[in-house]
């Protein structure tokens, strides 16, 4: 017990002496501001990776990019969680009105608030406040009066109101009343107990008999503990978050309105550490995430510099030494790396910032252009006005320009310079070409200048003009390749210089080039706007020209370094790591696109500078192998509106739904065609990003690359039908790579284009088809019988004339009296023998017309009475000869023509009509010279069957029998 009390009371001093030595560098906070809420109060992970957090107004997920809200306003969901716990994908929430349980895999809840009754007063109330869930026993056992609770080897252990008790005994902290305990955490790299009060942090050893107070956090509200892998232990109190290192030194972070990077509030209620080890901190201004990122750390010039005045930073060297230049458009910044703490420097030595109007480190131009360390360990500075000098034993630059010999051009802009194998200095210069001059010359020359710029002569200068001329004037870079050549570029230009014979040979190519550099093997790399290409010099050259390699990047090459056999490209916020053995990849670069990069061999880390600051990555960086766990589908957004709003606006009971992670195939209505799918590779797991490229199948033509800032896919006005979405990485040479990710979308039609709709319009089709057709043959059918009609009426009309002809001469021939005749004119005309009985008696034809009844008439009546006759005889034929036709020939009146008619005959007008008709035809049928369907079209029928019902109704037979009888 001694042993353990001695070790826990050197803790304890340890720490208090170590109070006040806070770390001097700063953490940098990712801070997020929740849509709707304020104060996270619970924070926990689900095997995704997907971040869950228990606020004042209810549930959220986070996935790097976006918060997801999971509950209805105005609703049971719409409630204070104190604690958040996992069994499998069921999430168990401890709120203000008890427990509920979410269903994570369908982004439900699977239960509502339990209701207890109310004091035997038969009424239901809401269940009390549960601030802690007991996931390895009853999740709800414990009342509102529990704020923590932690399963020991000794028993439960659980922090109230009352103070601290083990299972039910009560452990003192202190005399008297006890304090709220707030927080319990097992330290497993201490080994021992901690335990948050209201007020102090204490710390207990494993028999939980010996307790401690830290002194050095007396008087904080300390409200929960974490602790990380390497044994930090995370602290949130009232007054900021504390992290407690194993030397049990202490950092306090803490607020601060100039820096957005600190927490945004120094009320810290919650800490979780997460399994890729970042530390969230839940606040009451939002959520916190503070990064360990193993793979890169970010460096804010002002944490070297102590000023906020900042630069832009385009040129970085690392010297042999290990010393740090940094130059861009506010002046040079000179420093010496001190010792690393937590993966950061924790300080910076001999910090030098060399500027115009320093007096005490001038420099004679801000505008840094290039770094150079020579073969002798001495650095030179390219500005806007000269070259400079460092000098070691003063520490200050010596400026100096270079001029030909007729003084036209100068290296007053000096862009680069190098060091060939003799020793000689090349220098180039914007509107001034190249210069070549002795170093011992020029360091003599600077020596002997008292001037603040001193000037000398170049031993030799290349221009634009002569045989041996530069393809331009402006010479932007300069590099040295494996067989001592030197090459310069101008704009779109590219020159090679011999250095033994400075013959100038050209490259050709006329495509802009952005940056230059050579690799460690001494081939020659240029940038161009969408590519990079390799000269290969150590191969043999194909004639004049050196044989070369081009990888097609997609976007204007910034800088590019090599790193231990692979080239770094920059372009934008995407970096291209090309690697020789096919195993090329490319990453969204953690920064706001880089000016520079540069490979620092003594860390083995690549430095990317840019707008007051720079991030360091590890040279051994990779992209994980399994990228499919790396990408999910977090979040729907249909019409602008999130698809978990549309789940909880439901009834909980039998609500369908699946969360968006775990979704195969989208199903949209024809009127949720615009959509926004919202992927998701977690950004603060420790990988970098990688870049995806996407395509839906049966809409897509070309791939679609994603955005750093977030992996939305958004489609608008989408057709109804079926989809294949398939998301790919882009490998650093730009092709697409592995798939990633897929889902199914497919958009149902609207109803009138649905299948059952499309069976009945085809019904309809096919009727309409047949009808067409029936239409078709029914009109070809009338044609012919029309035609057929016509073909019979003239052959009635014929025979008629025929049979009238021969009446007439027969009664010639029978008033003649002379039977000779009358024989002849048979035999001749009907080819029959005139003696035949019968077929004289065939001859005989009575063609008295229906008479009337027997009614008086007048001379006008009898008139009218022939005049209907005779215009039902005119008209007899035609079968659409009806009652109208015979009112509008006659020139008569509906109702006076039935009155009239009526009263001389007995008949209506349809009956005197029909009645003709039918006596017309029993005078044919009966005279045996026409077939019944002649007689049919005669008397102005066309339908037979008709004609045979008609004829029967008025004779008690059907023609045919008449014609028989």
């Amino acid at each position: 017990m001694n042993k353990s009390l001695t070790a826990l009371s050197r803790v304890s001093m340890a720490i208090a002496m170590l109070f006040i030595s806070i770390a001097l560098h700063a953490q940098r906070f990712v801070n997020t501001t929740l849509d709707g809420a304020q104060a996270v109060y619970a924070i926990t992970q689900d095997t995704s990776g997907v971040v869950w957090l228990g606020t004042d107004n209810g549930l959220y997920s986070y996935d790097g990019y976006h918060d997801y809200c999971h509950f209805a306003p105005h609703s049971f969901s719409h409630i204070r969680i104190n604690a958040l716990g996992f069994e499998g994908s069921m999430l168990y929430l401890a709120t203000g009105s008890g427990m509920l349980k979410f269903d994570t895999q369908k982004g439900i809840y699977a239960s509502a608030p339990a209701m207890e009754s109310d004091g035997g007063k038969g009424r239901k109330k809401m269940a009390r406040e549960l601030r802690v869930l007991d996931m390895k026993g009853r999740k709800d056992a414990f009342g509102n009066d529990v704020y923590a609770i932690l399963h020991t080897q000794k028993g439960l252990l659980v922090g109230s109101l009352a103070g601290l008790r083990l299972n039910q005994r009560q452990i003192l902290l202190t005399p008297g009343a006890q304090p709220l305990v707030n927080a319990l955490a097992y330290d497993a790299k201490r080994h021992c107990y901690w335990i948050g009060t209201e007020g102090a942090l204490y710390c207990a050893d494993q028999a939980l008999q010996n307790f401690s107070k830290i002194a050095a956090l007396d008087g904080n509200s300390v409200k929960c503990l974490d602790e990380d892998q390497d044994g930090n232990l995370y602290i949130g109190t009232d007054n900021g978050l504390y992290r407690m290192a194993m030397n049990n030194s202490l950092e306090h972070f803490v607020h601060d309105s100039r820096n957005e990077a600190t927490i945004p509030n120094n009320i810290v209620w919650s800490c979780y550490v997460d399994k890729w080890q970042n530390v969230w901190i839940g606040t009451d201004h939002g959520l916190s995430r503070l990064s360990t990122h193993t793979y890169y750390r970010f460096t804010s010039l002002d944490k070297i510099t102590f000023s906020g005045e900042g630069n832009c930073l385009h040129a970085i060297l690392q010297t042999r030494s290990g010393d740090w230049w940094m130059g861009g458009t506010n002046g040079l910044i000179h420093y010496a790396e001190g010792v690393r703490v937590q993966g950061a420097a924790s300080e910076y030595q001999n910090v030098v910032w060399y500027k115009q109007n320093n007096p005490s480190a001038p420099l004679a131009h801000n505008r840094v252009r290039k770094i150079y360390e020579d073969k002798e360990g001495d650095v030179w500075i390219c500005t806007d006005h000269g070259i400079n000098l460092y000098q070691k034993s003063t520490g200050k630059l010596l400026n100096f320009i270079v001029y030909d010999k007729t003084g036209k051009y100068s290296t007053a802009w000096a862009y680069d310079i190098l060091q060939d194998q003799k020793g000689r200095m090349w220098m180039a210069s914007y509107q001034g070409g190249v210069f070549v001059l002795d170093k011992q010359r020029l360091l003599a020359a600077i020596s002997l200048s008292s001037a603040a710029t001193a000037t000398c002569v170049a031993d030799y200068h290349f221009s634009d003009k002569g045989k041996n001329a530069l393809s331009g004037l402006h010479i932007g870079q300069l590099v040295l390749d494996g067989k001592g050549m030197v090459w310069a570029s101008s704009y779109n230009h590219l020159d090679r210089i011999d250095t033994r014979t400075l013959r100038i040979s050209h490259i050709p190519g006329n495509d802009a080039i952005n940056y230059l550099m050579k690799s460690d093997n001494g081939n020659v790399w240029v940038g161009y706007n969408s590519s990079v290409k390799c000269y290969m010099v150590n191969l043999p050259m194909k004639g004049k020209e050196v044989e070369s390699k081009e990888w097609k990047i997609g976007a204007k090459v910034v800088s590019m370094c090599d790193v231990e056999d692979k080239v770094w490209v920059v372009a934008g916020n995407i970096c291209s790591v090309l690697d020789q053995g096919n195993n090329s990849f490319r990453f969204f670069i953690p920064m706001e696109n880089p000016n520079n990069i540069y490979y620092s061999k003594l860390n083995h880390e690549v430095v990317m500078g840019g707008n007051d600051g720079f991030i360091s990555i590890r040279a051994d960086l990779t992209m994980p192998k399994d990228d499919k766990a790396q990408l999910l589908l977090a979040g729907i957004v249909v019409n602008g509106r999130q698809t978990q709003d549309a789940l909880l606006d439901e009834n909980i009971e039998g609500t369908p739904g699946v969360s968006p992670v775990g979704l195969k195939t989208l199903v949209l209505k024809h009127d949720e065609n615009n959509f926004t799918l919202q992927l998701s590779d977690l950004p603060f797991a420790d990988h970098p990003t990688a870049v995806y490229a996407y395509r839906l199948e049966g809409s897509d033509h070309e791939w679609h690359y994603l955005d750093k800032g977030n992996l939305d896919i958004t489609y608008n006005g989408l057709s109804y039908g079926d989809y294949h979405l398939t998301v790919h990485v882009v490998d650093g040479e730009g092709n697409i790579g592995d798939e990633v990710y897929q889902l199914e979308i497919s958009v149902l039609p609207p109803w009138y284009l649905s299948i059952w709709c499309k069976l009945f319009y085809l019904t309809l089709l096919i009727v309409g088809i047949a009808w067409v057709i029936n239409a078709h043959f029914v009109r070809k059918q009338l044609k012919e019988a029309k035609k057929q009609k016509e073909e019979i009426l003239e052959q009635v009309q014929a025979r008629m004339q025929f049979y009238a002809n021969l009446a007439d001469d027969l009664k010639n021939a029978a008033a003649h009296r002379s039977f000779e005749e009358v024989n002849n004119l048979v035999v001749s005309h009907l080819d029959v023998n005139a003696s035949d009985d019968e077929s004289e008696s065939a001859m005989i034809v009575d063609l008295h017309a229906p008479q009337a009844p027997e009614v008086e008439m007048d001379e006008m009546d009898k008139k009218l009475l022939n005049q209907i006759r005779e215009m039902i005889e005119e008209n007899m034929v035609d079968s659409d000869f009806n009652v109208s036709m015979l009112q509008e020939k006659m020139g008569m009146g509906n109702k006076q023509l039935y009155r009239k008619l009526k009263a001389l005959t007995g008949q209506t007008p349809v009956e005197y009509i029909r009645d003709m008709r039918m006596q017309k035809a029993a005078k044919l049928l009966k005279a045996g010279k026409f077939s019944v369907s002649e007689v049919m079209y005669t008397v102005g029928f066309s339908n037979s069957s008709y004609f045979s019902k008609c004829f029967s109704k008025a004779f008690g037979m059907t023609p045919t029998e008449f014609m028989r009888s």
